[in-house]
């Protein structure tokens, strides 16, 4: 198969997006999208996320050194569109309804509206040229009662339907492909 060498860009990213959560210095929840955001481990889960340029949720994190990271899935994705469109630093986010309620073990607004939600703790803050990198410990993570009896262990994804972003558009994810260490029955 013959390639081409392309520009480094933005032109192909696709991510899962997050709606995080943070505590306004008044003490009011606010709300953007993050689509930055992988995860690690250093003796325990740890998101890392970038946010680039003048947020609110910036301000908020280097202030309070912590966020919680709610899942975008198929159904809440219109909430998290307005989030993502409008900027905090104008005015509060709330042209729309929306619940939330504060975490159980970290205290940052969780969306009522996601399913999976990580409630975390900033360990390292890592300024890059124009961007901060957040390492952060995963506290506690909310899942929905309907998912208790899913396999933590091979999570189904048809089932979560988290929304996929890739550059100015979202995606769902599509079916099931098979599972880690079936090459031989797929490879001839």
């Amino acid at each position: 198969m013959e390639k081409m060498n392309i520009k480094p860009d933005w032109v192909f990213s696709p991510q899962p997006m997050y709606i995080i959560g943070t505590k306004n210095e008044n003490g009011t929840p606010n709300f953007c999208i993050i689509t930055w955001l992988g995860f690690s481990f250093d003796k325990t889960p740890h998101l890392m996320m970038t946010i680039g340029g003048s947020k609110l949720t910036k301000t908020n994190i280097l202030r309070e050194k912590k966020f919680s990271a709610n899942m975008i899935t198929e159904d809440n994705l219109w909430i998290a569109d307005y989030f993502g469109t409008t900027t905090g630093e104008e005015k509060e986010k709330n042209d729309l309804s929306y619940g939330y309620k504060w975490g159980e073990y970290v205290e940052v607004p969780v969306i009522n509206e996601c399913h999976w939600t990580y409630e975390c703790k900033v360990n390292k803050v890592i300024e890059l040229d124009g961007a901060h990198l957040f390492l952060a410990e995963i506290e506690n993570i909310q899942i929905d009662k309907e998912y208790e009896n899913m396999d933590m262990k091979k999570i189904d994804l048809t089932k979560l339907k988290p929304a996929i972003y890739a550059p100015y558009n979202y995606f769902s994810i599509g079916e099931k492909l098979g599972e880690m260490g079936e090459w031989q029955q797929h490879l001839k």
